[in-house]
């Protein structure tokens, strides 16, 4: 439930900020402290000071992320309130709002920004700070000026630009997990009017944060990563300037992020399987296995893991283009900003959490009993009593593998025109387009299985799936948008903006779906080595027509994949409208309504009944204050609520005893926040910068839903609605559930220290402290949902030489090797009977290294 206490929360952290002249009095105003920085930022499409633009907005400089030792999103999340981001699913939240699925059809909710140009993927944000310059979050809705899938806020990476004179650098480090990096940059003019930069970097770590207890590799940051940028920075005239950026990527990593806390199920046939269980075959005799573990080891250590499959990833062939023009008129600036990128990325990983490599199912002793007949398929009874001994206990080779491929394209395009003079009235308008080509497949295989390389009079499966989802969608996107700031006088700015936006997506999804055993009359204890696998695609498939379907299903004959069109469009107005108060420098309080629009999509590659979801809307309503005290004090607050509608939510269903993904609006959510940043200096060389979030979110209309977890609504929490139906589940109401990844309490700390060394440099000692509240990463609030609160403590000293040619940095990050949670998923377990089996996304574990800096 949303809580009214938390309003006057609210109210008394504006009035601390409100009151701050007392307080900045009481100050001394000493030279040698270390100063509030001006931190300059685009967050409203022209450079304005961080502390003057009316969104709430956290900036992390270079100087700042390596004081703080930030180089990743997961690093920023723990100082920007309300952001949660998990690596394991590459899923970014503001304030509980992001992307629920990575399925093709469906968008992410925050929208991430290269250099101002809309890029669909994070890798951007998680760019060495040897190439960034800036990385600005933006809170909430930006729906005018970011406009695409930016409901729930924005970030925007900031490149480090060529420099007017020649200038050459280089980093080396090393770490533990046998970890080494190097990157290096040249930059300088090439003429009067032309800069150019160019910049590499290879990174390598050779162990993971996670055993195989199997004997195969550690897996989980385990990586090896080459990046190029190319950048050019021209003024071919007294007003057009030209910036031209090209970069490339290759990755090879083993990212495990997941390990289960849980119990195997020896179930024959664990929830949702349409293949023999793996565990199952650890309580038959003469089985083998890559190991020898029989439980799983990470109920013990949820670092350890065993699996006969090996996770393995790679990003191939991801480069870019990035161009920016800006011909400056005397009263306005014309500016063209574009983007492609290209990428392909293909992963496989162990699917059954098991080191099982074969064992025998045993016959059904029920099959052997006097009068048994055959009944639907070749019973092993009635073959040994009519044809002779030709049935014998099915071999199971049960290793399951889950390999995902995606290649993705993307062109983006944005046209404007603002006002460059230093009037009342500062405006900007725009068009936009935005374009996209995806293809993903999942492939969930066990070729090791021979039956299922040839299934019953049925087309050949050489790759051995038994679940194969294909979709290939084009994404068309445009948008023509307006905003102005107008000042009514010196002290107050009224802010007025709209955004129109139609997307369109088309394309096709394919289906195929195979089961070994899982059919009456062709099951493996009654069947044995004669039990086949059965094609069961044109059974599961849907054949009704509903929104976005486009045609017909068809079954290809040769490849046995069903085969439909998908087609819809969306639009949407969205915008902004605020009001802002500077009564002096140094204070800025400001009032902002804004509208987040985020189109709909497909659940592409399932053909279900119901594969379109409709678009998301959001109301936003801020409240806000910047207060500077002095050179020493700096206190923003925050507080923020939001009418949700049409959250998109994937849930599972079973149908036919099959488990499919179905996506869903759900009507009505609310939420509402409060958010607290401050910078302290309290002293000389002392500076201390805190963050803290608190978040609640309620849904208020949403029902009825299957957990798939907890089919029958046992589990406490939950609330069941009417009777259990033909496929043995029952709906549950969501009704006042808090959004998933709402994180309730949210705080991050640093302090720094400089210590100078007179003609031997300054070091600078610096620590952090972040905490993360209980949260739930579901939109069914359980237990198995849920992670537990956790906290971290980094170090990290920075001695630089007195001429800044040369820094060493030394770091550890989580000092005390605390274990950190980013997600939890909960899967139905048959035994024992009604428990739910915990997967859960992990932090990284302690790591420290060195690192030395060069500047010629």
């Amino acid at each position: 439930m949303i809580k009214k206490p938390t309003l006057w929360a609210a109210a008394s952290a504006l009035a601390i900020v409100a009151s701050g002249q007392a307080i900045a009095q009481e100050q001394d105003d000493t030279t040698e402290a270390k100063r509030l920085e001006q931190v300059t930022v685009t967050a409203v499409k022209r450079e304005q000071d961080l502390n003057d633009v009316p969104v709430a907005v956290t900036a992390f400089t270079s100087d700042m992320r390596q004081e703080l030792g930030l180089d990743s999103l997961s690093d920023f999340a723990r100082f920007t309130p309300s952001l949660t981001f998990s690596s394991g699913d590459d899923r970014v939240f503001v304030r509980g709002v992001g992307r629920q699925t990575n399925t093709n059809g469906s968008d992410p909710g925050i929208a991430t920004y290269a250099d101002g140009i809309y890029d669909s993927a994070t890798s951007a944000v998680s760019k060495s700070d040897f190439f960034v310059e800036r990385v600005e979050v933006l809170r909430g809705p930006q729906g005018t000026l970011y406009g695409r899938n930016s409901i729930g806020g924005a970030i925007n990476v900031i490149s480090k630009r060529p420099t007017d004179e020649l200038t050459a650098e280089a980093r080396l480090g090393i770490g533990n997990y046998q970890m080494s990096e190097i990157e290096a940059a040249v930059s300088g003019p090439l003429s009067d009017k032309v800069r150019a930069k160019l910049g590499a970097s290879f990174r390598n770590q050779e162990d993971g944060y996670y055993k195989n207890v199997a004997g195969g590799p550690s897996e989980g940051g385990a990586n090896e990563t080459s990046y190029a940028e190319l950048q050019l920075d021209m003024d071919l005239t007294e007003n057009f300037s030209l910036w031209l950026k090209g970069d490339y990527l290759d990755v090879s990593m083993r990212n495990r992020n997941t390990n289960s806390e849980s119990p195997y199920d020896y179930f024959p046939f664990p929830s949702g399987y349409l293949t023999p269980g793996n565990a199952f075959g650890y309580l038959m005799p003469g089985y083998t296995q890559a190991g020898s573990s029989t439980t799983n080891p990470g109920v013990n250590d949820i670092r350890k893991f065993n699996a006969n499959t090996p996770t393995q990833s790679n990003i191939d062939g991801n480069y870019g283009f990035s161009a920016i023009a800006t011909w400056s008129l005397p009263t306005i600036d014309v500016k063209y900003l574009g983007g492609y990128r290209t990428f392909d990325y293909n992963s496989i990983r162990d699917d059954d959490g098991t080191d099982m490599l074969s064992y025998e199912y045993p016959l059904d002793p029920a099959n052997f009993a006097a009068g048994e007949v055959m009944t639907g398929g070749p019973n092993c009874a009635w073959l040994l009593a009519n044809v002779g001994p030709v049935c014998s206990a099915a071999t199971v080779n049960p290793s399951r593998a889950f390999g995902y491929v995606e290649d993705r394209k993307y062109w983006s395009h944005e046209l404007t025109a603002q006002s460059n003079t230093d009037s009342d009235l500062w405006w900007i308008a725009g068009i936009y387009s935005y374009e996209e080509d995806a293809h993903q497949e999942s492939h969930f295989g066990n070729a090791a299985q021979p039956q299922m390389l040839a299934p019953l009079a049925a087309p050949a499966n050489p790759s051995g799936d038994y679940v194969t989802a294909i979709s290939d969608l084009t994404t068309k996107s445009y948008a023509v948008f307006g905003q102005f700031d107008y000042s009514v006088n010196d002290t107050v700015t009224l802010t007025g903006g709209l955004r129109y936006s139609k997307d369109k997506k088309e394309g096709s999804e394919q289906l195929r779906v195979l089961g070994f055993g899982i059919v009456d009359g062709f099951s493996l204890g009654g069947s044995g080595s004669l039990a086949p696998v059965l094609d069961l695609t044109a059974a599961l498939v849907s054949y009704l027509d509903a929104p976005g379907v486009a045609s017909a299903v068809t079954i290809d004959p040769a490849t046995g994949l069903a085969r439909r069109e998908l087609e819809h469009d969306w639009s949407a107005v969205s915008g902004v409208a605020g009001i802002q108060w500077q009564p002096t420098e140094d204070t800025n309080y400001f009032f902002r309504y804004s509208r987040g629009y985020k189109s709909g999509g497909f659940n592409a590659g399932g053909i279900s009944q119901f594969p379109l979801t409709d678009k998301e809307l959001l109301d936003a309503f801020e409240i806000g204050a910047k207060k500077s005290f002095g050179a020493d004090l700096q206190l923003n607050a925050t507080y923020y609520y939001y009418n949700y509608d049409g959250l998109q939510v994937p849930l599972d269903v079973v149908e036919n005893g099959v488990r499919l993904t179905r996506f869903f609006n759900i009507e009505d959510s609310r939420a509402q926040g409060l958010e607290l940043e401050a910078v302290w200096t309290p002293m000389d060389h002392l500076r201390v910068l805190g963050s803290y979030a608190y978040n609640d979110s309620e849904v208020r209309s949403a029902c009825c839903f299957v957990d798939i977890a907890d089919p029958l609504g046992l589990q406490p929490g939950a609330q069941p609605v009417g009777p259990v139906d033909a496929n043995g589940n029952r709906t549950q109401n969501l009704k006042g559930q808090m959004l998933p990844r709402t994180v309730p309490h949210k705080l991050g700390l640093n302090v720094s220290y400089d210590i100078p060394l007179g003609a031997k440099g300054d070091l600078t000692l610096s620590g952090n402290y972040s905490w993360q509240d209980d949260t739930y990463h579901g939109i069914f609030n359980r237990s198995y949902t849920e992670t537990p609160a956790f906290d971290q403590v980094d170090l990290v000293a920075m001695w630089t030489s007195p001429t800044d040619r040369y820094r060493v940095v030394g770091y550890v990050k989580n000092v005390f090797d605390e274990q950190g949670y980013e997600g939890a998923t909960g899967t139905l377990m048959v035994v024992p009977p009604g428990d739910v089996s915990k997967t859960l996304y992990l932090t990284p574990p302690r790591v420290f290294g060195v690192q030395l800096q060069v500047s010629f």
